[in-house]
């Protein structure tokens, strides 16, 4: 059986070439780094960001762009014409002034099929690559470095035994085991680990009591998982470990809400955590990724309390990545009409920017917060607290 790349990674293969609208004029570095989204309204106090170089100079455009805690990244690169596409590897080495092109393991790409594959980063000179399968759900290629992309092991497409924890740094990824009647959508998954030490996959032994389609949801605390399905009824529920995947709980949401694809838990601080739940809104609505509901929790993701739900034509109403918490109490959603800051925990939200239109995306990676445009330019932002941005530019960009 196959496995899919995570849903981060999808995202951002989908929403490269959306035009990006929005800007703001926050402390920049690149190429056309005024034309970022980071919102430059609230107070700058806070840890400074990462200083990332900007390499314009790298051919293509760039795409899966990760980082470990060293300040070490990987970014796949692509150059593409109406018949092929090349893809190539970028690496930061840990305190390089410079990116440099690393060794490639990734085949060109013929037709109009596009860029399907994703990258994460594993932890220092560690990274997957993940294919996407020409016959899904049958299992699709990987590659894995542990010497900063000097070199490549094809790695299984089947899991090969089990493994009772999820190792700090691992990947959590599914693997689909039956197929919807309509052959395009999956019935019943699971979840898989990809050892950050090797890049080898395993079965998680114990799988979360949820039912519905699992889904890696984040890791709001040290040692702590979430992962997204549903409950007994039928509605949409976490499963909380604390061990690393050893035990699993039943989270309990007071309004579950309607729908979604599987929920977003991100921290906000030491005593909080706020959960998107994204989905499909009424057709009137537009767009492709609906925001149905935040939730927050006060107790480490055990309980949760609904602060923001759908309402007809009231922002957001769309959601790109993660919810951004920031070190000054702010929420922040990156949407398909703009950016939207919250001062009062998610329960209401006001326009920042002054513009409306695709605002990008954010993600949370070991070394911060990391903004990607919409556009494919290679623009991006990273931020320590949610507050105060640096940004660079990797790669050419699509034109």
């Amino acid at each position: 059986m196959g496995f899919r790349l995570p849903r981060a990674q999808l995202f951002l293969v989908l929403f490269l070439f959306l035009p990006l609208s929005a800007c703001d004029s926050g402390s920049a570095g690149g190429r056309d780094a005024g034309r970022s989204v980071a919102p430059s309204a609230r107070p700058t106090a806070g840890v400074p960001p990462p200083r990332i170089p900007s390499a314009p100079g790298l051919p293509g455009w760039s795409h899966s762009l990760g980082f470990a805690a060293d300040g070490s990244g990987f970014a796949l690169l692509a150059q593409c014409t109406d018949a092929r596409c090349e893809q190539g590897v970028a690496v930061l080495d840990r305190g390089a002034r410079r990116w440099r092109p690393a060794e490639s393991p990734l085949p060109d790409v013929t037709g109009d099929d596009g860029i399907t594959v994703g990258l994460t980063v594993l932890g220092p000179g560690r990274a997957v690559i993940i294919g996407q399968s020409e016959q899904w759900p049958r299992p699709a290629p990987t590659w894995f470095t542990r010497d900063n992309g000097r070199s490549w092991t094809r790695g299984s497409t089947d899991p090969e035994g089990r493994t009772a924890t999820v190792p700090e740094g691992a990947l959590l990824t599914e693997e689909c085991l039956e197929l919807e009647s309509d052959l395009n959508s999956c019935a019943r998954n699971r979840l898989l680990v990809v050892l950050p030490d090797t890049g080898e996959l395993r079965v998680l032994k114990r799988q979360p009591p949820l039912k519905g389609i699992l889904a890696p949801a984040g890791d709001g605390a040290r040692d702590a998982l979430f992962v997204s399905g549903l409950d007994a009824s039928g509605r949409p529920a976490l499963a909380k470990s604390e061990d690393r995947g050893r035990t699993w709980k039943v989270a309990r949401l007071t309004e579950p809400g309607k729908g979604g694809w599987g929920l977003r838990v991100v921290a906000a601080g030491p005593d909080r955590l706020f959960a998107a739940q994204p989905g499909r809104l009424p057709e009137e609505e537009g767009g492709k990724n609906g925001l149905r509901a935040i939730h927050t929790s006060t107790d480490g993701g055990l309980t949760w309390n609904r602060v923001w739900a759908y309402r007809k034509g009231v922002e957001p109403l769309s959601i790109l990545g993660d919810p951004v918490t920031a070190a000054d109490g702010g929420v922040t959603v990156y949407g398909e009409s703009g950016v939207w800051h919250s001062t009062d925990g998610a329960r209401t939200f006001r326009s920042t920017g002054g513009t409306r239109g695709p605002a990008g995306s954010v993600t949370r990676t070991p070394l911060g917060w990391l903004w990607t445009d919409s556009y494919g330019n290679g623009q991006y932002r990273i931020s320590a607290d949610g507050v105060r941005w640096h940004g660079f530019t990797v790669g050419e960009g699509v034109g």
